[in-house]
């Protein structure tokens, strides 16, 4: 894939959770099942009773309760109309806009909702352009990449999807960091996309406190558990071991600045790479 006509856009999606439009909730899921329905014959969806096995849309085991989509729906508007909350001076106060705040339903109320609206969008771009740009978002985190060619208009598109003709208003789109997505920091190397898991502390720059001191009254399992864990993360979001390693060793110097000891430090096994780094060694372990 060459990618030196190729650029990104990094966005989130302001105010989503605030100022998303209770009407667009209430269209886009009932779009969203009523598309189920349709294309699959499903009118209702089989939860376990406990457990933490995922839903299914068949009853295929026991111990499921089926959920008619009806019912999803008036749970729905339930939880949109009657969003309370309980100031600190004893007042309710009910939540007349936005997704409804600590509810359990919201997370998949903002992604059907931006879903729905995406789907709309893409209604309004031609086939043959679709194929110039892909795009991913993490609830209101958006990367999108778009090819740079004379054969699609690839300005007007970018200028057209940053001033958020793809979310519905109040809804906007404001700049995310730069060469950011989510954990992960990336950039273009000659015709590769390298990438690294984000470390505002790397460099020995002391930006943010993570995790538990050494001496805090903390169990060692968790504290070893929550090393390990790191470290399996640099590993995950590395896209070669040139990228992994300055990264690993960072992140293990967060751990050296909270006295970790050197023992702790290096009876991890949870980062590791090629050999074509070590010759000799089919593979090592930071």
């Amino acid at each position: 894939m060459v990618l030196q006509f190729a650029s990104y856009i990094i966005k989130d999606i302001e105010g989503c959770y605030p100022n998303m439009p209770k009407e667009a909730i209430r269209f886009a899921l009932r779009s969203i099942l009523k598309q189920n329905a349709i294309l699959h014959g499903y009118d209702g969806v089989y939860v376990p009773k406990f457990g933490s096995k995922p839903c299914t849309w068949q009853s295929r085991r026991k111990n499921v309760q089926k959920i008619p989509f009806e019912v999803m729906l008036d749970v729905m508007e339930f939880s949109l109309d009657t969003a309370m909350v309980r100031m600190p001076n004893g007042n309710s106060l009910r939540q007349v806009g936005g997704i409804p705040m600590g509810d359990p339903l919201s997370p998949g109320m903002t992604i059907g909702a931006c879903a729905w609206m995406e789907s709309e969008w893409l209604q309004t771009i031609a086939k043959e352009d679709r194929k110039y740009f892909m795009a991913k978002r993490f609830m209101d985190d958006i990367c999108l990449v778009y090819a740079k060619t004379q054969e699609w208009d690839s300005e007007k598109f970018s200028n057209d999807f940053s001033a958020s003709e793809c979310y519905q208003k109040p809804l906007k789109l404001e700049s995310g960091k730069d060469g950011t997505f989510l954990e992960t920091r990336f950039w273009v190397d000659g015709d590769r996309i390298r990438h690294k898991l984000k470390n505002d502390n790397e460099g020995g720059h002391v930006k943010v406190w993570r995790y538990q001191h050494w001496d805090s009254n903390t169990p060692f399992l968790q504290k070893r558990a929550t090393l390990t864990t790191c470290l399996r993360k640099v590993q995950q979001q590395a896209s070669d071991p040139a990228a992994m390693i300055p990264s690993a060793l960072d992140k293990i110097a967060e751990f050296r600045r909270l006295r970790y000891p050197e023992s702790v430090l290096q009876n991890q096994k949870a980062c590791t790479f090629r050999s074509e780094l070590r010759p000799g060694r089919a593979r090592g372990s930071l």
